[in-house]
């Protein structure tokens, strides 16, 4: 059914449909399991831009909600995913929440509790865990009181269950000619297996097996095994050598960081009642942002330092290069305030735009007190060669900052991943270049004596 929904949308080119596996689109880390019994998946194509009437994004949204409430509805204890293509290696799904500890069963509880708490977060979407649906199980458990009573040990009983329900290779039958050699293997013949070797598939046929006591007698396996049914996750994870379950989910129309700022007090909540020795910890984009913009904020320190230390050597003064670096704050003024105007999210992409931001705004800077430099070695006043250096500039200023924000404009309307990045530039540039028209020759004339007819000049 899930199958013809999805042929009967028109903006869909291609529907394959992957039986016993996962897409490759939906997986959210190396070592979650992909193949199994009951995992369905399908690989989808869109047509191009122009044959269909919105963006890939809206549509899965809207295929999300679709298939979710048919889900729902129809197969109750299903879990489903709309993943989208991504460019570049997989890094699993942007929410995830490590839940650790030792007895998996009470891990298992846990990841529902959580599961419901990110539930009735709005934004949060495909809510599951990395465990995926359980299988049952049947655990065959020694009586010991039978055991003892027919003089037998339980090393005695698992080595004739295993001859009885395994399939073990015993030899290797040699044959003649450019043929393999063929392997032989021990084992019981089962109705269910058609001649096929393995173990039996059905509890009737288990139950057939009978074991040999001391005395050459035969007694019923379940005279001496209690059969306890449950249910087993399909694997098992761990995380610093302590078994571990995965909360997973995506974001639809709100950050990351949104989301975790409204689940973070209910989940310390409920944290504060889990038993002892159990714990979670945020991973996904969340914990790759935290590394991203520790290794972003040291290249902007190391950029800070490397273009102070050039502005001194090229001007010969402190006082001058201090003043070229007041541009930088403004710049950052301009981004910052931009963002929380539009109702922007800080993303990494925004961080690089602020580090490319501070060989930007230096340039105007540079020109303007290069021109006021000059003027005053011409012999000006330090007063009219502020005055007439930020008179001069003005037009070549604006103009290249009006053709960088233009340049970028096009390029952030039509690319969502480098948006962040040339907003950044455009909204700092734009406060720079008005406030450094004011704020650097006024800081000229504070810290430029009348004495210093040599100034340096770039010309």
């Amino acid at each position: 059914e899930i199958g013809r929904i999805l042929e009967d949308k028109p903006y869909f080119d291609t529907v394959i449909q992957l039986v016993g596996r996962k897409s490759s689109y939906a997986t959210s880390g190396p070592l979650e399991p992909v193949e199994a019994e009951n995992f369905i998946g399908y690989s989808i194509r869109f047509k191009e831009r122009e044959e269909r009437n919105a963006t890939s994004y809206e549509l899965a949204n809207d295929l999300r909600k679709e298939l979710g409430a048919y889900v729902r509805q129809n197969i109750p204890g299903t879990s489903l995913v709309v993943a989208e293509e991504r460019s570049g290696p997989q890094t699993g799904d942007p929410i995830q929440i490590r839940i650790t500890g030792d007895d998996i069963d009470t891990l298992r509880e846990l990841s529902r509790n959580v599961q419901d708490l990110l539930v009735q977060v709005p934004g949060a979407s495909d809510v599951r865990d990395n465990l995926g649906s359980v299988k049952a199980e049947i655990a065959l458990v020694p009586i010991r009181e039978a055991v003892d009573f027919f003089g037998l040990t339980q090393q005695d009983l698992a080595a004739q269950l295993r001859l009885a329900l395994s399939n073990d290779p015993i030899g290797t039958f040699v044959t003649l000619g450019p043929e393999d050699d063929l392997d032989i293997h021990l084992g019981m013949s089962w109705p269910s297996r058609n001649g096929d070797g393995g173990s039996p598939r059905t509890m009737e046929e288990t139950t057939s097996v009978r074991a040999f006591t001391q005395n050459g007698t035969t007694v019923s396996i379940m005279e001496l095994l209690e059969p306890r049914i449950s249910e087993a996750p399909t694997s098992v994870l761990h995380e610093d050598g302590r078994r571990a379950i995965t909360v997973l989910a995506k974001v639809e129309n709100r950050s990351v960081e949104a989301i975790l700022e409204d689940l973070d007090p209910h989940l310390e909540e409920a944290a504060a009642s889990w038993p002892s020795g159990f714990d979670y910890s945020i991973g996904g984009e969340a914990e790759e942002a935290a590394e991203t913009y520790g290794s972003a904020g040291v290249m902007l320190i190391l950029a800070l330092i490397l273009v102070f230390g050039v502005l001194v050597l090229v001007f010969g003064s402190f006082s001058q290069a201090f003043i070229l670096m007041t541009t930088m704050p403004l710049a950052l003024i301009g981004t910052f305030l931009g963002f929380w105007l539009f109702g922007f999210d800080l993303s990494f992409f925004a961080v690089i735009g602020v580090i490319s931001l501070i060989g930007i705004v230096a340039n105007n800077g540079i020109v303007m007190v290069d021109t006021m430099n000059s003027l005053l070695k011409q012999g000006a006043s330090v007063r009219k060669a502020a005055a007439d250096g930020a008179a001069q500039r003005l037009r070549p200023i604006l103009t290249t900052s009006l053709t960088t924000i233009f340049g970028l404009v096009p390029l952030a309307l039509g690319s969502p991943m480098y948006a962040p990045l040339c907003y950044a530039i455009v909204f700092g540039l734009i406060m720079s270049t008005v406030l450094s028209l004011v704020i650097v020759p006024c800081l000229y004339l504070l810290l430029t004596s009348d004495d210093q007819m040599q100034a340096v000049s770039l010309d």
